[in-house]
């Protein structure tokens, strides 16, 4: 039975998932829920917020628990445990300056934007650092090949520039590995059709 994602016809917090599935050949169907139905559907959920993936009928809620759990099935979380713990640590700091992100869109778009930008090298400072430092090479964040983290921090990269297209300039490792990710092949035809190209990257149609 293949996965199913249960979200909103947004990028938002389930585009991480989208790119490591369509990069990794991952079967999953998706339905896309209106906003208008959320408030029925709501609780119904476990902790009343999407996205949810089934797992042939195992409810999964949250983001990353839902990376993770994938990535552990498909070999997408690190070649040993120190990898893994060190995937997840990179993961933590993204999430970190996603959820800055996500207050600036919801809350403070307007009124912080400008600011926001201004901050963004100092946000993005420590991945160029991380990325750098990998032993594996600077292809990936940890180890010599693919985990679930590079999409997640790919996707926040994307946001970003989306954001401030000049956002990567100061950060050449970082802007070359956000270049991979988009020219990989599968990742690539993904990301150039229909669906993705008129999806918004979040609910309130800011970005």
């Amino acid at each position: 039975m293949p996965l199913k994602l249960v979200y909103f016809n947004v990028r938002g917090r389930a585009q991480a998932f989208r790119y490591m599935c369509h990069d990794n050949g991952i079967a999953f169907e998706e339905v896309f829920t209106p906003f208008e139905d959320w408030p029925k559907l709501k609780p119904t959920t476990r902790f009343g917020q999407l996205p949810i993936l089934y797992d042939d009928g195992f409810e999964i809620a949250q983001s990353n628990a839902i990376l993770r759990t994938i990535a552990k099935k498909h070999g997408l979380y690190g070649s040993n445990d120190k990898e893994a713990s060190l995937i997840d640590q990179i993961n933590d700091q993204q999430e970190d300056t996603r959820l800055t992100y996500l207050r600036l869109i919801y809350q403070e778009y307007d009124k912080e934007k400008d600011n926001f930008i201004k901050s963004i090298p100092d946000k993005l400072a420590v991945f160029e650092k991380v990325l750098k430092e990998n032993k594996g090479g600077p292809a990936f964040f940890v180890g010599e090949k693919i985990s679930y983290v590079d999409y997640t921090v790919f996707d926040l990269l994307d946001n970003l520039v989306t954001l401030s297209p000049t956002a990567l300039d100061k950060f050449p490792v970082l802007k070359a590995f956000h270049s991979r990710m988009a020219g990989r092949p599968k990742i690539a035809a993904y990301r150039n059709t229909d669906e993705v190209k008129k999806m918004p990257i979040n609910g309130n149609g800011k970005q």
